[in-house]
């Protein structure tokens, strides 16, 4: 079931929401039958809003096997393997998938220790060059290790495990073609993957203080624009007295002035790096150099705005000024960062980043949570298959959990926030550009062209680019083609 719907079934489930919510083991072994149900074999069914909802035609079988499992870095394993749940919602709708997966097809699922985000390519490529089957699932950092298992030929494509249907909605099928290596899947996402982004949280104590437009209201009607959030930000501050602006001061927009600007580019429906008609990925920043101008010009506008504060890439705990201080109306932040907002005192809201202008078809959300790859020495495909279309398909409670430990509160009693998780989460597209930018240092340096410029105090686009365009190209033809 896609994401988008979340809200809209567990509406529909009300009356039934105390067999939702507890997805806890009953008993020895034991489970609640409504969470039990294997998927249907007999095709696709019709849920609650007429909307066709795929179901997996996978037999029941016992592998009688372990399902191994390498966390590179970036993906919080606790969200994705337990032991055993510990009475939250979170752990035991993990544990609850889990018991499913192992009665419907006789998997467990371990977790492997192959070093940390730096080392754990390396040991995974040393497995599959000797043949091993000791891992059958590798969740990458957002670009550390990745270039290595691609140019190792380490990933198996995802398109030719038996039993996965890139097509089902639980894919993200087309953030997968955007990084397709030579007509290959080797990197996945799906609903199994709980999304690290970027957002923006607002306190709506200030939006009402200052009498400000609805931005749920913006953001559905396609009216949320870079524009009209930098207008709205730009009517909130105030200064102490003393001539200088700082972090003691109030702010229509607060953030760290580093990774959440890359999000800026991808919001706008520009691109680092992007594919040619042959398949090739090229760098593609220049691809509209008018709207890149016009983007860069914006936000260095609004970096060193008086109504605006953000610290730099290495900053001092007491620079920070987010929502929770009651001096920042909109706060450039991470989706893991909502967790600790919710034990504030403070009521805030979640938004997506805003679209360039109204003439931009939907909003676009940069993926930094990392990637699906499978090694390509798995000796049990079918196997491998079942268990990712398994992870997927059960993944809704999980997924309802996620939003809970998000938000602080029971989803159903944030629905304008669940909407906008919902956008967010549906919205994702990963870029080349992030993925490969330790390929080469000119590429990581054009990843953080915005954030360079902004803190160095330089935008001009033409010698930014004369200085790390080729370079960076080359970094990329090595790592896709082998120059």
């Amino acid at each position: 079931m896609k994401t988008k719907r979340l809200f809209s079934v567990l509406t529909a489930l009300l009356l039934v929401a105390s067999m939702l919510l507890g997805f806890v083991a009953c008993g020895e072994g034991e489970v609640d039958p409504v969470s039990t149900d294997a998927p249907s074999t007999d095709g696709d069914q019709v849920d609650t809003e007429g909307e066709t909802q795929y179901d997996p035609d996978i037999e029941v079988k016992n592998y009688d096997a372990d399902f191994n499992v390498v966390i590179g870095g970036t993906f919080d394993k606790q969200y994705y393997f337990v032991e055993a749940g510990e009475g939250d919602a979170m752990s035991d709708s993990v544990y609850e998938r889990q018991l499913k997966i192992k009665d419907h097809i006789g998997v467990d699922f371990v977790l492997q220790d192959a070093g940390d985000w730096l080392a754990y390519s390396g040991n995974v490529k040393r497995v599959v060059s000797s043949g091993g089957d000791d891992y059958q699932l590798v969740m990458t950092p957002v670009y550390q290790g990745i270039t290595d298992l691609i140019t190792s030929n380490s990933l198996y494509d995802f398109a030719d495990l038996p039993t996965v249907n890139i097509e089902a909605p639980y894919w993200h099928s087309s953030l997968m073609e955007e990084i397709k290596v030579d007509d290959r899947y080797l990197l996945g996402y799906n609903d199994f993957c709980l999304s690290l982004v970027n957002c923006i949280t607002f306190n709506k104590k200030l939006r009402e203080d200052y009498r400000l437009d609805n931005p749920y209201d913006l953001v559905r009607n396609k009216e949320w624009t870079l524009d009209t959030f930098f207008a709205m930000a730009s009517t909130v501050s105030s200064n102490t007295g003393d001539a200088a602006w700082g972090p003691e001061d109030t702010f229509g927009l607060t953030g760290w002035g580093w990774v959440q600007l890359i999000d800026f580019v991808t919001a706008s429906n520009l691109k680092i790096v992007d594919k040619d008609e042959n398949g090739d990925f090229y760098v593609a920043y220049e691809d509209n150099s008018e709207k890149m101008l016009n983007l860069i010009d914006k936000i260095y506008k609004m970096y060193n705005a008086e109504w605006s504060w953000m610290w730099e890439s290495y900053y001092d705990a007491s620079d920070v000024v987010s929502i929770t201080t009651g001096r920042a109306l909109f706060y450039l932040t991470s989706s893991p960062a909502l967790i600790p907002l919710k034990g504030e005192d403070v009521d805030f809201g979640v938004l997506p980043y805003p679209m360039y202008d109204k003439n931009q078809e939907n909003y676009r959300t940069l993926n930094w949570n990392g990637m699906l790859g499978v090694p390509a020495s798995i000796k049990n495909p079918e196997m491998v298959g079942d268990a990712l279309e398994l992870l997927n398909y059960y993944a809704e409670p999980v997924k309802e959990a996620f939003y809970e430990n998000l938000l602080g509160s029971k989803v159903a009693q944030s629905p304008d926030d669940v909407d906008m998780l919902d956008i967010i989460w549906d919205t994702q597209v990963s870029d080349v550009g992030i993925i490969t930018c330790n390929s080469s240092q000119a590429m990581d340096n054009l990843v953080y062209m915005i954030p360079k410029m902004c803190e160095n105090g330089n935008n001009n686009f033409a010698s930014y680019m004369k200085a790390n365009k080729r370079s960076a190209q080359r970094g990329l033809d090595k790592v896709f083609e082998g120059d």
